[in-house]
């Protein structure tokens, strides 16, 4: 799923890149659904790609969540079971989208776009990059 705006309200920046590919294109890709998922909020209602939305957070999830916890463990991170617990907490978070906007709650998108967009400041930039940067200095 491509952006519909890929100049929408956030754009990958090189200070983003951890310099890992298997990382940055994840990343890059998660981009892509907080645009479209702010760009299906403003073009109301969101309802109409909400499921390609689901869809895309599924596959960010068995993919990228998944090899970025193989890359972890492998490398014998210390703060692996942390970090899978926040991935796993991510899941149920997005699955709980999903239960809530089969049931009809209102602002589901809205509430969603938040939380992915903490996740994506808090987690990725933050978090991920935390633990890239800490193996990366152990391999040295």
């Amino acid at each position: 799923m491509t952006a519909k705006n890929p100049s929408g309200p956030f754009a990958w920046k090189e200070e983003y890149s951890v310099n890992l590919d298997l990382i940055d294109i994840h990343h890059k890709k998660f981009i892509d659904i907080l645009n479209n998922l702010h760009n299906a909020i403003s073009t109301k209602p969101c309802r109409e790609d909400i499921s390609d939305i689901f869809f895309s957070l599924v596959y960010y999830a068995e993919n990228h969540l998944v090899n970025e916890e193989i890359y972890l463990k492998e490398r014998g991170y210390p703060d692996f079971a942390r970090h899978k617990e926040n991935h796993n907490n991510f899941i149920e978070r997005v699955i709980k989208f999903q239960e809530d906007f089969r049931k009809g709650k209102e602002n589901v998108c809205d509430d969603m776009y938040e939380f992915l967009k903490n996740w994506f400041e808090n987690h990725i930039l933050k978090y991920d990059r935390e633990a890239v940067l800490f193996l990366r200095q152990k391999e040295s």
